[in-house]
């Protein structure tokens, strides 16, 4: 039993540490193509952190999947990146795809970035498909987990 909890404890030791995680609500009218999402990041402690977007979605959103670009910039140390991610929101028979049941909710990962001590990382987020105004989108998340602990 001791062997059990001392492996637990290490386990839980080097998990990682969500530094950031928050969703901001698109409106019920539909995510508007120039529209981008807004993220400000403060970094206390500076090191590797791994990043991911997360969306919720509605049944009436008309697509299998969603392109986002991912735009970031480090201040003071202009760490600067843009990412493309790609999301499989449904599958071929068009089942929901994530968890959830009145919306459904999934995560990809965006990158790996190096960030400073005291940096502020301001990350904007939007849609690039050719649809100007999507429907059925209800929120959009943006999380940092550190990555070098453990």
């Amino acid at each position: 039993m001791l062997i059990l909890m001392a492996a637990q404890l290490v386990l839980t030791g080097c998990s990682r540490q969500t530094v950031y995680s928050h969703y901001e609500n698109i409106g019920t009218e539909g995510w508007e193509r120039r529209d981008s999402v807004a993220y400000v990041v403060p970094v206390r402690k500076g090191g590797t952190f791994e990043e991911e977007v997360g969306i919720r979605s509605t049944r009436i959103y008309p697509y299998m999947n969603i392109a986002l670009i991912v735009s970031q910039e480090a201040q003071p140390s202009g760490a600067h990146r843009q990412d493309t991610v790609y999301m499989n929101l449904t599958d071929e028979k068009g089942h929901g795809e994530g968890e959830g049941v009145s919306y459904r909710q999934l995560t990809a990962p965006v990158s790996r970035i190096q960030l400073q001590d005291g940096d502020t990382l301001r990350v904007s987020i939007r849609h690039y498909m050719h649809r100007e105004n999507l429907p059925g989108i209800k929120d959009v998340g943006f999380s940092m987990t550190r990555a070098d602990e453990g």
